[in-house]
């Protein structure tokens, strides 16, 4: 053995026996900067210059953006997760199941923390960020928010699992999903005026964006996405304005609350739909949607005349004679049958026998009082928004149709607060034509 073995240690002599040492395994981070991830090389993630950038006199650059979500435009269909009896006996009004039950167990729910994820293709021109709480979002809509909506079992797979498909191949309705899940989270939580509320009016506004881009060339490809989006921009748009004084909307804040109560913001989006619909309508009509977009009999009601004026017809009959020597006679006239059409279709559960009341189900909810604004003539919002007062004496009737569905958590109260705004915009003279809706929805 020479002299440089024996001063060699035992730990080289073995390297030496057996070969070059094997590079430990190290776990690749995806966190560096894009030149030291470029050169493959460890990087210390100093900011806002890591030390081998700064050592080679190049540009050190991070992103936060990472491809979690790849290719949601693909053909995918989404399963989510159902109770046995979940479609069987829905429990609208009941909590989710816990949010922490999406959390490590005993870790509380904490407040969004973003992480920035990419997705990109046909339908989805532009980069779409989520975050991984905007999971709590969709266990919220999957588990209690779709049931609260729709309350029927032969409907509940649509809002339940359908909405979130469509979703999945067009982002801007997926963000319109989680907008009101966050809305109704915060709702059914009670936890005040916190992060969802901010989240929600992120997601809707990434969903606006998206439905306006799609906007621009209607097809059946993304037919059904155009109208799920209107439905759920309807339902959100509703939610926010039950949340009076809490800035979610910055475009709500722009109208006194007398304005918005009287439909300035919702009236034109529900009679916006028809514009969405109508050019795929019949596609629509014969596919998925089916269910949710028929009207039933509507088309055969027809109000005769009021027997003796008597009940809530005979009074709304009687309003006629606010405009009997009026130049808009006709506009009333026309928006007065529409308004009677609507109590016949809602009435005429109360008596139907409980199989075809199931065949019936899944429109029924909240079809009847917004029928009316679907099929008023437009000339009659004109002078609603001119604040004429038979135009108002009849709106605070359609208010007391919206007061029966008061249930529905983004309605609640909606139909008590148009008669209330009426009421004190009409005055004393005017209150006799209102009695009935005042007295209905309690104002007495």
């Amino acid at each position: 053995m020479n002299g440089s073995t024996a001063s060699q240690s035992p730990e080289a002599i073995s390297r030496g026996l057996h070969g070059p040492q094997r590079r430990r395994p190290h776990r690749k981070t995806k966190t560096g900067c894009t030149e030291c991830r470029r050169r493959r090389v460890k990087c210390d993630e100093q900011k806002p210059s890591c030390r081998a950038c700064v050592r080679r006199a190049v540009p050190c650059k991070y992103t936060t953006e990472y491809r979690i979500i790849k290719d949601v435009a693909t053909d995918v269909s989404l399963e989510l997760p159902l109770a046995p009896d979940t479609l069987a006996s829905p429990l609208p009004n009941g909590p989710s199941p816990p949010l922490s039950s999406l959390a490590p167990h005993g870790s509380p729910v904490r407040p969004p923390q973003e992480i920035s994820a990419l997705s990109d293709g046909p339908c989805c021109p532009t980069a779409c960020a989520f975050i991984i709480d905007d999971l709590v979002l969709l266990h919220q809509w999957t588990w209690s928010t779709s049931l609260s909506i729709c309350r029927e079992p032969s409907c509940a797979d649509i809002w339940q699992r359908l909405f979130p498909e469509v979703g999945l191949r067009h982002p801007f309705v997926f963000h319109a999903i989680l907008s009101v899940a966050a809305l109704h989270l915060v709702h059914s939580h009670g936890t005040g005026d916190g992060p969802y509320v901010a989240r929600a009016a992120e997601h809707h506004n990434e969903g606006l964006r998206g439905f306006r881009q799609s906007l621009a060339s209607i097809t059946e490809a993304n037919s059904e996405a155009l109208f799920v989006w209107s439905l759920l921009n309807m339902i959100y748009v509703f939610g926010v304005s039950r949340r009076r004084g809490v800035d979610t909307d910055c475009s709500l804040a722009r109208h006194s609350h007398k304005d918005l109560v009287l439909g300035i913001e919702w009236i034109p989006m529900i009679r916006g739909i028809e514009a969405v619909l109508h050019p795929t309508f019949n596609y629509l009509l014969f596919g998925r949607m089916k269910r949710i977009l028929s009207l039933g009999n509507w088309d055969d009601l027809e109000p005769g005349p009021a027997a003796a004026y008597q009940g809530p017809d005979g009074y709304l009959c009687c309003t006629r004679e606010t405009w009997k020597n009026s130049n808009d006679a006709e506009t009333y006239d026309q928006a007065l049958r529409i308004l009677r059409k609507c109590r016949m279709f809602i009435q005429q559960f109360e008596t139907m026998d409980a199989a075809t009341l199931a065949e019936w189900g899944y429109n029924r909810a909240w079809s009847g009082p917004l029928m009316f604004i679907h099929f008023a003539p437009q000339s009659y919002f004109t002078l609603l928004h001119q604040r004429q007062p038979p135009a108002l004496v009849l709106f605070a009737y359609f208010g007391a149709l919206l007061h029966g569905i008061r249930d529905h958590w983004f309605m609640e109260g909606l139909g008590k607060e148009i008669v209330e705004v009426v009421a004190h915009l009409l005055g004393s003279y005017w209150r006799p034509w209102i009695s009935w809706p005042i007295e209905y929805v309690g104002l007495d």
